[in-house]
């Protein structure tokens, strides 16, 4: 696909979790994995982006599922999160901290 064409997949890969703010190709990003609830059922999204409503930070954000094979479920994560800058994984993590009834970790 062109770069004008992406897929919807395609271009949350470059898209801020926590910001929304576009990515480019050659910028620096940060990431990090997350374990979800069990009683959150993510079989059949794996390899997927979903969408998670945060309550209490009133904000929605963007989560790549993991795959069986992928390092994030290697290292114990379900979710992957792509940011923008150290300040936006970090706030983003304080946001999931708040939500300890979804996520752990």
């Amino acid at each position: 696909m062109t770069k004008n064409h992406q897929s919807p997949q395609e271009t949350l890969l470059h898209v801020c979790a926590w910001c929304n703010r576009r990515l480019s190709n050659d910028e620096e990003t940060f990431g990090f994995g997350a374990k979800a609830n069990p009683e959150l059922e993510l079989k059949d999204r794996q390899g997927e982006f979903i969408t998670l409503s945060l309550i209490l930070t009133e904000k929605t954000i963007v989560a790549y599922v993991a795959t069986e094979e992928s390092p994030a479920k290697e290292a114990g994560f379900d979710l992957f999160f792509l940011t923008c800058s150290e300040e936006c994984a970090h706030d983003l993590k304080d946001a999931l901290e708040l939500e300890q009834d979804v996520f752990s970790g």
